[in-house]
């Protein structure tokens, strides 16, 4: 079973990522968002964790055990987002 990870759950890109994902019994989705109403399909079996990137203590626990980090980023601070995603995935 691959773990997918998919950060900015709520945005147009990821909602096809999760779209293509779901129902695909070899992927263990978690979807990490900072507005869960802002999600339009919630797969039956992923799992939700609200947060901010920016949050890198909620952000290494999302990423612990994952195989795949999805980064769908967006905004003025896209630097520091970045930088918060790869410091968790390096310490992991």
């Amino acid at each position: 079973m691959t773990k997918v990870l998919v950060l900015g759950a709520s945005g147009q890109i990821a909602r096809h990522v999760i779209a293509m994902l779901d129902g695909n019994a070899d992927v263990q989705l978690t979807l990490f968002v900072r507005n869960p109403s802002k999600l339009t399909h919630m797969p039956a079996d992923a799992k939700l964790v609200q947060g901010d990137v920016l949050d890198g203590a909620r952000l290494n626990e999302a990423v612990k055990e994952q195989d795949i980090v999805y980064a769908n980023l967006t905004g003025l601070n896209l630097d520091a987002q970045a930088r918060s995603v790869i410091a968790s995935m390096q310490a992991m």
